[in-house]
């Protein structure tokens, strides 16, 4: 670390690897391209040995951090304890500048987020997913959101859709709460050229121990019930008895795997579906596949994955889910139908199957599309966003570093 060289501390609650932890990946190596000294925190998981190691090869200090939900511990407020005194003892060792924390979801982190309200760090608290309210949020809750976000905190959604919903959750106004949408890295995602996207293709079905003539269809994110798997298994028969060189590439991992391989098995598509859990290498996968789909249920705007695939300019099939519209329109960058629609997803396929070249062009205005979202766009709003929020309040950790809480 050098002489005056602010510290920014990156806290999420995860335990598997996917968006959220590839959306820190990029923030972290945006923030060391400023200037800053770089840590971040989270669960210490066998799932996330593999990110400690990137974010270690990045330059970025990791520190275990145990804040991963549980709801069989204690009732209420009570069962954020623990993460509060874990996350107060961690701020006290580091004492950062800048505290960023990630919410997969908004009932999580809050532990997290009243430990830096206590202390009055400078926190920008990033929401990803959103949903419609079913329930009333207890008072208790929204009280206890608002006073942290009265504590030197700043609220950022990652879509429109998710700003508004999220202020009407918790009783702010839209406008004080800021949207900085996703972007991906249009250096690392350039289109290949005919021969060298041909020749990309031949390997990866080698690879796969697939024919070269087998169609590829491509779906990126974590086996969980939000992702809308369940959806595109019983469209797969129909979409297989036109197309019988389609092989369906599922990237990711989750704990819906059990019951998405038994549900494979029972509409006797296994031999066509192929599960290759994390990977790598998508933007590789995707250049080598024939079409893109996302039936998901719901996101926190515009996944990664999307983004992905509009820069590399595959074709893309989508539900319209969330944030999804304000990326994407129908028929101009992409086909799109009514989220968890399993019948207008079969017959999105089948067109888009059937209609190549319409296709490519939407994959074409797709890729234009795209440059609207970019790492460079994403990580300069963040960074402008975390300069100002820095030099508002300096990080008040000295007294409570004096308790030793990290030991509590």
């Amino acid at each position: 670390m050098l002489p005056n060289q602010p510290k920014l501390l990156l806290i999420f609650p995860s335990t598997l690897r996917g968006g959220v932890e590839e959306y820190n990946l990029i923030a972290a190596r945006g923030a060391l391209r400023q200037g800053w000294d770089v840590h971040v925190a989270f669960p210490e998981r066998q799932e996330t040995l593999s990110l400690v190691q990137d974010f270690q090869s990045a330059g970025v200090t990791y520190h275990p951090l145990n804040i991963a939900e549980d709801t069989r511990l204690l009732p209420g407020l009570a069962r954020h304890l623990p993460r509060f005194l874990a996350t107060l003892g961690r701020l006290a060792t580091l004492k950062p500048n800048l505290v960023q924390i990630t919410l997969p979801a908004p009932d999580h982190c809050l532990g997290t987020i009243l430990a830096c309200g206590v202390l009055q760090v400078p926190t920008v608290v990033r929401f990803g997913l959103v949903l419609p309210l079913q329930t009333a949020v207890h008072p208790w809750r929204i009280r206890a959101y608002q006073w942290g976000r009265g504590r030197n905190q700043q609220w950022v959604t990652i879509s429109q859709n998710n700003r508004q919903l999220l202020a009407e959750m918790f009783q702010v106004p839209p406008q004080e709460v800021t949207c900085i949408y996703n972007g991906v890295n249009p250096t690392q995602l350039q289109p290949l050229q005919d021969e060298a996207r041909h020749t990309l293709r031949r390997q990866i079905r080698q690879e796969l121990g697939l024919p070269e003539s087998a169609q590829l269809v491509i779906t990126v994110g974590r086996l969980n019930a939000q992702k809308g798997y369940q959806d595109l298994i019983p469209a797969m028969p129909s979409v297989l008895q036109q197309h019988p060189d389609l092989r369906f590439i599922w990237v990711g991992d989750g704990d819906l795997r059990p019951e998405l391989e038994n549900q494979i098995r029972s509409y006797g598509v296994e031999d066509r579906v192929i599960l290759l859990g994390y990977r790598s290498d998508v933007p590789r996968l995707l250049q080598a596949a024939d079409l893109f789909v996302f039936p998901t249920h719901f996101e926190g705007g515009q996944s990664f994955a999307i983004a992905e695939a509009m820069t590399v300019g595959i074709p893309i099939v989508t539900s319209d889910a969330s944030g999804i519209p304000e990326v994407i329109q129908h028929q101009i960058h992409g086909l799109m139908y009514p989220k968890g629609d399993r019948e207008a997803l079969a017959e999105a396929l089948h067109w888009a199957l059937e209609h190549p070249q319409e296709m490519a062009a939407l994959a074409t205005a797709a890729r234009c599309r795209a440059a609207d979202f970019t790492e460079t766009s994403m990580v300069k709003q963040y960074g402008d966003l975390w300069r100002r929020l820095s030099q508002r309040v300096p990080a008040n950790v000295s007294a409570i570093a004096a308790l030793h809480v990290d030991q509590v």
